[in-house]
């Protein structure tokens, strides 16, 4: 006879053996959802980093490209942009901004408006007014192979290269221009000496002659050097520039030499006060030379009436920097020309009195420069002119 214990017993566990395969079941499911799940928050870390990588890669080379760039939607809504392209347009942020309905009418927007609408790369110039004027920008606009047919856009700043441009043309005609006058004057001595045996005989008519015509010779020559002088003072990394120790004030008394006869004939003064002196300087005594010649000689030219004082002082300061000032107490310069008065050419004499090639201010500009210096021009018409020079400490 079965006992009833064991009968029990089977009845128990026929009851709770599903139950301990089921728990046992339920068990290892949730721990390989927990595992799954842990893989699932994995991976989206993985993508989450991932995506912040790729966000910070993009960033980098936005960055990277050194100019404003753009992308945009054919609506003119921004999908990206970098700091230059905020800085360019004024804002903190451009994410989602946009711009067609954005930006005032002129020719920026309209550049966007053309840029939305092109179905190839569109290559256009824009003046932008600024604060610190005008700028101009080359611009690039290129569809995209996207679902949504993004654009992008490059702005190259090209202001710089465009004022470049102007000025040689400006300096070509310029140059033009000075060497025409001089050349048409000698060539009719020339022409009349050699087409009329007469006036050729005319020993009185033939001297004159000969004595404009070497006036206007020299002053070929000197406009030529001039040229030449400020085509290599402008490119300094040519090899032009010497580097070597001399003394400034020994320069100044050998330039105030120079003009001596000039000084002389205008009854002027000229008193050179440099501490300490010796005055030790580093560069290329040429053209240190042709920077204390030019002012003298301008401040001379600019002021023939008698009594002219003038006085040449450098100093140096106590973090190693040093200054040079030219000061006259002649005529001065008008405020209107303060501005332009280092422009190749200028004059701020309009009566054609003083005579000159134009360009040795801008010679003296360009080697200041080109030494690492700057230059400033202070004036009080009727009272005085300085002419005031700042250099750097010399690096040992």
């Amino acid at each position: 006879m079965v006992s009833w214990d064991i009968v029990l017993g089977l009845m128990i566990m026929a009851f709770t053996l599903p139950f301990i395969f089921l728990h046992s079941r339920m068990t290892a499911t949730r721990r390989r959802a927990s595992e799954e799940h842990n893989e699932v928050q994995h991976l989206r870390s993985l993508q989450t980093e991932l995506e912040e990588h790729l966000r910070r890669d993009q960033s980098l080379f936005l960055e990277a490209l050194g100019v404003p760039f753009v992308l945009m939607r054919p609506s003119g809504r921004v999908v990206m942009a970098n700091k230059k392209a905020c800085d360019f347009f004024g804002m903190e942020a451009m994410a989602n901004t946009n711009l067609l309905k954005l930006l005032p009418e002129g020719p920026l927007r309209q550049l966007l408006k053309e840029a939305s609408a092109a179905r190839e790369m569109v290559r256009s110039t824009v003046h932008i007014p600024r604060a610190d004027g005008e700028r101009i920008f080359r611009t690039e606009a290129t569809p995209l192979a996207t679902r949504e047919r993004h654009i992008g856009i490059v702005f190259l700043d090209i202001t710089e290269e465009h004022r470049t441009q102007v000025i040689r043309r400006d300096f070509v005609a310029n140059a033009s221009h000075e060497l025409r006058t001089p050349l048409t004057l000698i060539l009719g001595y020339l022409e009349t000496l050699l087409d009329d045996p007469e006036a050729a005989e005319d020993a009185e008519l033939r001297q004159r002659s000969l004595g404009i015509m070497k006036r206007h010779a020299d002053r070929m020559a000197r406009l030529v050097a001039d040229m030449l002088t400020l085509s290599r003072v402008e490119t300094p990394d040519s090899g032009y520039l010497k580097h070597e120790d001399f003394d400034l004030r020994q320069l100044a008394v050998d330039v105030q030499l120079r003009l001596e006869q000039m000084i002389a004939e205008q009854k002027a003064t000229v008193q050179i006060n440099m501490e300490p002196s010796p005055f030790p300087l580093h560069g290329d005594s040429f053209y240190w030379s042709q920077v204390l010649f030019n002012l003298l000689e301008n401040a001379l030219k600019n002021n023939p009436s008698p009594g002219l004082q003038v006085q040449l002082s450098a100093r140096c300061k106590p973090d190693g920097s040093r200054f040079i000032c030219l000061e006259d107490n002649g005529v001065g310069i008008s405020h209107e020309a303060l501005p332009f008065i280092f422009n190749r050419f200028y004059r701020a004499d309009k009566s054609g009195r003083i005579k000159g090639t134009g360009l040795g201010l801008a010679i003296v500009k360009h080697a200041v420069e080109a030494h690492g210096g700057s230059i400033r021009v202070e004036s009080e018409p009727g009272r005085r002119t300085a002419f005031i020079i700042s250099l750097p400490a010399e690096k040992n």
